[in-house]
């Protein structure tokens, strides 16, 4: 009689090997990814002030949630305001604060790169992707910006990498399923049903392409996860119904998409990109025109390969239709660039990287060269002033880039392709810090909070602030005189009229009319003709403020 022996089943003898504690190079390249990503978007996150349009807008909202305004869920993410707000009760109203969830979003998003090259090939794919997510330009001028876009870019990261440990791992299938479902719950109170469309069309990609895929995933739409889903999108939605009956009923499920009429053209947008992903694209370009079958491996086109290409076609061909799109709004698909990229980068040629590698050194010196000479290269976000010291940095830009090429062309030579990349974006490194305070240095032509800082004291409770323009371009004066100014003008938004405003203008109380530079001949007339009087107090970046005090 046996009495020692048990029955195995056949997951504990086929499926799975044994898993391995991973190696201590693992935990330090996350670490290290992680550290120098916090140093550049939580330490910078009180470089500059809030600007005007998109961030404006997003910071005032949570302001007034936190002052008690909830008719602002009409119009802005949830989710997003509902962290905002929250940073705001921890640290106080500031651009810190508002900028605080932001920054951790995107260090969850480069977190989630990292695990899903981990997964998808090993941890050196993973760090060199998380890398090329963090050091690229785009970076870090969107990733500091106070939009939906990085905290949802977070959340499908999240669910991304929930949905690769499903597909891989049979014994806790279910549990990476429910993460991909969390997950997406919070990415439709983000982004609406946006949220739940985007990684639905990844699903479907894959799902077409692979017979494994479809039969995994069809776990996904089993009613323990659907069910649940249901019960808390409707709960919100007949939430919101009921405490905001106003609002439009397009926002109820689709949330705020942006700027719908005032999108970026196609043209623009698609060369704009092309900056937002430099080195990344450049170091590829030779490679994807010389070696594409190479790269792609058309007979060898595994999972891994396609659920970044999936990840980029879900993400961003939408936007190339989509009428009122924002050169933000590709933040989501960064990852999966980012994980392409490590993946072409690897499988190419020396020669090809080599050439890569040159193409981003002649960039850099041709911006060097032309901040140095002649009249700098309109690069984001110095294109707008030539305040003091942006040639300077624009030559610090451009050096730092070819001093790092020129160091990982010879690891490139010597076939290390990974210490080459590693060396490559840590030299974007210096260039994001110097972005970062030339947005600073720019302020006053993206802000208005100079021009906040200098009426606040001479208000008092009777003064009165109008504002030529819409309340987009001025939305960062509402964030900072913590009142609302009165929009002068013809459209829609405005409170007052040129004629209404003259005769507010001519009250007893302090009032100040804040124009821009251009239209400086037209008030000049207006106020002279009726008053004899011009009296321009100050001026800031594109704006001039205006008083009727003597």
């Amino acid at each position: 009689m046996a009495t020692g022996t048990r029955t195995f089943g056949l997951h504990e003898t086929l499926i799975e090997p044994q898993v391995l504690q991973p190696p201590p190079t693992r935990h330090a390249l996350l670490a290290f990814l992680l550290t120098l990503a916090a140093i550049l978007h939580i330490g910078t996150a009180g470089w500059s002030d809030i600007h005007n349009g998109v961030e404006g807008r997003n910071a005032v909202a949570a302001v007034r949630i936190v002052q008690g305004e909830t008719t602002e869920l009409r119009s802005e993410s949830p989710f997003a305001s509902w962290l905002t707000t929250g940073s705001f009760k921890l640290f106080g109203v500031s651009a810190t604060a508002a900028r605080i969830p932001i920054a951790l979003a995107m260090l969850g998003a480069i977190a989630c790169t990292f695990l899903i090259g981990e997964r998808l090939v090993d941890y050196w794919r993973g760090f060199i992707a998380g890398l090329i997510h963090l050091c690229s330009l785009g970076a870090f001028i969107w990733g500091r910006v106070v939009t939906p876009e990085p905290i949802f870019a977070a959340l499908l990261g999240g669910a991304i990498f929930c949905l690769v440990c499903g597909f891989q791992r049979q014994q806790t299938r279910r549990a990476w399923f429910a993460g991909v479902w969390g997950f997406v719950v919070l990415g439709v109170l983000t982004k609406g049903t946006l949220g739940l469309l985007y990684p639905a069309a990844i699903i479907v990609i894959l799902a077409a392409l692979y017979r494994q895929a479809r039969l995994r995933f069809r776990m996904l739409l089993h009613w323990h996860f659907l069910l649940p889903f249901g019960a808390l999108l409707g709960s919100w939605v007949i939430w919101r119904h009921l405490h905001n009956s106003g609002a439009p009923p397009e926002l109820l499920l689709f949330g705020d998409q942006g700027e719908r009429a005032d999108g970026v053209p196609l043209t623009s947008f698609l060369l704009d990109h092309l900056v937002w992903w430099f080195p990344a694209f450049l170091l590829i370009l030779p490679s994807l025109s010389f070696a594409s079958r190479k790269i792609f491996r058309p007979h060898e086109f595994e999972f891994a390969d396609a659920l970044p290409l999936a990840w980029l076609a879900a993400g961003f061909i939408p936007l190339l239709v989509f009428p009122g799109r924002q050169d933000y709004q590709s933040i989501s698909v960064w990852s999966a660039l980012a994980l392409w990229t490590a993946s072409a980068w690897d499988r190419a040629p020396r020669s090809l990287r080599l050439t890569g590698l040159g193409l981003v050194a002649l960039a850099g010196s041709a911006l060097a060269f032309s901040a140095a000479t002649i009249r700098p290269l309109s690069v984001p976000p110095f294109a707008i002033a030539d305040a003091g010291g942006i040639r300077a940095m624009l030559v610090m830009i451009g050096l730092a880039v070819v001093i790092a090429v020129v160091a990982a062309a010879y690891f490139a030579w010597r076939e290390r392709e990974s210490l080459a990349m590693t060396i490559a974006m840590l030299g974007m490194v210096p260039v994001g810090l110097t972005m970062a305070e030339g947005v600073a240095r720019c302020g006053p032509s993206f802000s208005l909070a100079p021009v906040a800082q200098y009426l606040r004291p001479r208000l008092g409770e009777a003064g009165e602030v109008l504002y030529e323009g819409s309340s987009s371009a001025g939305s960062s004066l509402r964030f900072y005189l913590e009142r609302d100014p009165l929009l002068v003008g013809d459209g829609p938004e405005a409170s007052l009229n040129p004629d209404a405003a003259l005769e507010r203008m001519a009250t007893p109380r302090p009032v100040f009319l804040i124009i821009q530079k251009d239209r400086v001949p037209f008030w000049q007339e207006q106020l002279t003709e009726r008053f004899h009087l011009y009296h321009q107090v100050t001026t800031s970046g594109r704006h001039v403020v205006l008083s009727n005090a003597p």
